[in-house]
């Protein structure tokens, strides 16, 4: 896939996240999705991609991410459905892993049905080498765009 595919990936991932959020551009979950975009680049390079995401997943929780993979995987969501405040700051790092790892089986890196099971796509792409440099282009959007609509958490 061309670079400028993983930047149209991201616009349309955070758009369908904006459009999720119940409170939109001043939800908390969307301040803790700005943090884990602003901190992800910088954690991947000093303790390597798959340990980065395996974080992520630590912090989410199983369940949480389970919750948040449901939501997400559906085009649109109901106002009653839609992500709303609780466990934002896991939240904001299941949305972060369901988005990463959902574009990396866009990029056929792993299988749709990994997205079910974190630790078999963690397992996966341990196998394939260096991931990072094929997803940066989709990270770096993706953490411009929530810079630009959500607030900072501090």
């Amino acid at each position: 896939m061309e670079k400028n595919d993983n930047i149209l990936a991201a616009i349309k991932d955070f758009d369908h996240l904006l459009n999720s959020l119940k409170e939109r551009e001043n939800s908390k979950v969307g301040e803790s999705f700005r943090s884990r975009c602003r901190e992800f680049p910088s954690f991947m390079i000093d303790v390597g991609f798959i340990p980065a995401l395996s974080f992520c997943y630590a912090k989410a929780s199983k369940t949480t991410y389970d919750d948040i993979k449901e939501k997400l995987k559906k085009e649109k969501l109901e106002e009653k459905d839609k992500i709303d405040e609780n466990e934002y700051t896991e939240r904001g790092y299941a949305i972060y892993l369901y988005f990463i790892l959902k574009r990396l089986s866009e990029l056929n890196l792993i299988k749709k049905e990994d997205l079910e099971n974190p630790i078999e796509a963690l397992k996966k792409l341990r196998e394939k080498g260096a991931i990072s440099r094929l997803i940066y282009p989709y990270i770096l959007q993706l953490k411009r765009l929530s810079e630009a609509v959500f607030k900072s958490g501090r």
